[in-house]
């Protein structure tokens, strides 16, 4: 880890932008700066963008925060005993009212703290702009000692707006890191312009998009997110939204995580429409992405456990639940799905995550309170059966979809859980809850064929019948192994355009020389 201290004050800053890229001088490596969002969702796929730029010949500064920091120690540690050349760089902690210290982190505050924590995450700009005037600042000898020039390119996350102008003000190129894919990104940047313009067409329960999109597009109400009807636009993370989808058109290109074989309609019209550079260079994943490969946190349940239990079960007949890391159910949802499950007489693993809390409490009592809300003896009876596997927080996801038990895989439709179910070849059962969620949805079902919608909306409430059936029709049924066929398919393309000649591992390496 790296704790950069000691920054240069405001005044010390250089008061015009370079005229020209910075670049390397002699045999040293491009020197990149990640800069990614504070949630999961957004820093894991950086993570893996940090070791797939490495591997590919790049120096990789990590921009984290103290709290955030602490869980990189084991991913940091294994990428530099692999000779990968990553550094964790942490800035000083901005303080924002209301936000508790350590808390820097989408998957340990309560949802009606997000707000707080874009506001953490615009205050980063300041302790960045010291510690980059202060690579610009090194001379000659401080770059041969620590063999990396000064940041050839920044890659931010979509949410880190001010990166754009501290790239401009000293002429470094920022690039994009879309961790959505391109269908979903699309349609929200048509729905953010057609808000800002006051151009959204509303007929009755229906939505037609036309902006920015090849032809008109009709969508219901509710595949799009519900704040997005509210008669103002004073929420705070809509405008954020809104902003930050129409920088996608500024700034010196993109990098998304799809490949050109998933989604190629929707990537050449994305390119059309920004004008930019875009790389896809997905699924990112760690470099070995079956196996004990994981990502994240440390896992809640150890493979001792999990893996034997996994192995009892028949081919293809487990679901693997799970709603992301920032999806918190309540207790009439846990309810109707925890019936349903059991209706459906079909094993699961079910990794469920407990509503972080802002006062002290044990893991015991936050699992207690979610336990209360399953029906009466529910995890007693799954236990004795054989049937159900509750892991109480973090779960090791790739391991098991890679599992051959595993057969299905009920989730918010993320899209980073979207791509890993893609890579590992299981049909998806899908309940989107919020942003592209939806899309996803829409995408796996209608254009993949490999996924079927039983929910919606964060807070829907499952119909305990249509899980039964879902999962029943994935696991058992025709349609099923259509799907099934269909998720192979797919799982062949993903290892071609990753592997060596893909398209994906050649945009990368094209990306890397544009940096060099």
């Amino acid at each position: 880890m790296c704790q950069c201290n000691g920054f240069y004050p405001v005044q010390y800053f250089v008061q015009r932008p370079l005229n020209r890229f910075i670049r390397m001088k002699g045999p040293q490596k491009p020197h990149v700066v990640l800069v990614p969002f504070a949630a999961l969702g957004h820093s894991i796929p950086f993570l893996d963008l940090a070791r797939l730029l490495a591997l590919h010949g790049a120096a990789v500064s990590y921009i984290t925060t103290p709290a955030n920091a602490s869980r990189l120690e084991g991913a940091m540690a294994e990428a530099q005993s692999a000779g990968l050349d990553i550094s964790a760089i942490v800035l000083p902690t901005p303080a924002v009212e209301g936000l508790p210290e350590g808390r820097e982190s989408m998957d340990v505050i309560p949802p009606e703290l997000i707000g707080l924590l874009v506001n953490f995450a615009e205050k980063l700009a300041d302790p960045f702009e010291r510690w980059l005037h202060q690579q610009l600042q090194q001379d000659q000898e401080e770059q041969q000692e620590t063999s990396r020039c000064p940041p050839v390119c920044i890659i931010s996350d979509i949410m880190m707006l001010w990166t754009l102008q501290i790239g401009e003000k000293y002429g470094i190129p920022r690039v994009l890191f879309n961790t959505l894919g391109a269908y979903a990104t699309t349609l929200l940047y048509s729905v953010s312009a057609s808000i800002s313009q006051n151009a959204l067409q509303k007929e009755g329960d229906s939505v037609v998009l036309s902006m920015n999109l090849p032809s008109p597009l009709r969508l219901h109400k509710s595949e799009i997110a519900a704040n997005f009807f509210e008669p103002d636009m004073s929420n705070h993370l809509q405008h954020l939204l809104v902003r930050c989808l129409q920088s996608l058109s500024h700034g010196w290109g993109m990098l998304i995580n799809t490949f050109e074989d998933l989604e190629p309609h929707h990537l050449s019209h994305f390119r059309s429409l920004t004008g930019k550079p875009i790389w896809s260079i997905g699924p990112v994943l760690p470099p070995s992405f079956t196996g004990k490969a994981g990502r994240g946190k440390m896992a809640d349940i150890s493979e001792d456990e999990l893996v034997p239990w996994l192995d009892s079960q028949r081919p293809r007949s487990v679901v693997y639940v799970s709603f992301g890391s920032h999806a918190f159910l309540s207790e009439r949802q846990t309810v109707a799905l925890a019936r349903g499950l059991e209706a459906s007489g079909q094993p699961f693993v079910w990794a469920i995550k407990v509503t972080p809390k802002l006062e002290p409490s044990t893991a015991d009592s936050a699992a207690d309170g979610i336990q209360s809300h399953f029906p009466d003896g529910f995890e007693e009876r799954m236990k004795n059966k054989g049937l159900g596997l509750i892991i109480w927080g973090w779960a090791p996801q790739l391991l098991i979809l890679s599992h051959p038990s595993v057969g299905a895989f009920m989730t918010h439709c993320g899209w980073n859980s979207t791509l890993e179910s893609i890579t590992l070849g299981v049909p998806l059962i899908t309940w989107p809850m919020s942003g592209d969620q939806n899309f996803n949805s829409k995408q796996v079902a209608e254009q993949f064929g490999i996924g079927i919608q039983f929910c919606q909306h964060r807070d829907g409430i499952p119909d305990e019948k249509r899980v039964k059936e879902v999962v029943r029709l994935v696991l058992t049924e025709d349609e099923g192994e259509e799907m099934r066929r269909r998720a192979k398919k797919l799982k062949e393309m993903t290892s071609k355009a990753v592997g060596e000649g893909g398209s994906s591992k050649v945009n990368l390496q094209a990306f890397v020389r544009e940096m060099s």
